[in-house]
């Protein structure tokens, strides 16, 4: 009778007293237990969402693919881009470039655009896509406002860069 008094005793002390006592800390957890287990007065979340992306969940992201511009933080990623020209007039193509540039930037402020030189071609690339049909989409505005250039207006795939922000 003896040996169990004094652990009892001295639980009660520390309970009086305003101090914890922690037997066994259970492991903190995830997003989605925590939004899953069901409480008093509260209706039923169920999240079905594959055991990778739970992984990942709460891990910092490989600094091999963030980059900072202009005082904003991007991943860089394969995707698609659209590319709205292409020439080879060295003068003459940089500076149909720029003036395309300029009116799409125009119409599209958001849209970010880029003139390459990738020898002997001077290309413009519009837009930052993570799936095809994105950039699907946006291809075929292009070429409905701009239908003298329909024929050069297609997707390719390259790296591309979106901003932490909206992921």
């Amino acid at each position: 009778m003896k040996p169990m008094f004094i652990p009892s005793a001295l639980a009660l002390i520390f309970a009086l007293s305003g101090y914890n006592v922690i037997v066994a800390q259970s492991p903190q957890n995830s997003i989605f237990e925590s939004i899953s287990n069901p409480k008093a007065g509260e209706g039923i979340v169920v999240v079905h969402q594959s055991d990778a992306i739970k992984r990942l969940v709460g891990t910092r992201i490989d600094s091999d693919f963030l980059n900072s511009q202009n005082g904003k933080t991007y991943i860089s990623t394969r995707g698609y881009r659209i590319q709205v020209y292409s020439g080879n007039i060295q003068r003459l193509s940089k500076d149909e470039a720029t003036s395309l540039q300029e009116a799409i930037k125009g119409r599209y402020p958001k849209l970010e655009s880029d003139i390459k030189f990738i020898a002997p071609f001077w290309k413009l690339l519009v837009g930052n896509y993570l799936t095809y049909e994105e950039a699907w989409v946006m291809c075929r505005e292009l070429r409905n406002v701009y239908p003298q250039k329909k024929n050069e207006i297609y997707i390719i795939e390259d790296d591309i860069l979106l901003p932490m922000d909206n992921l």
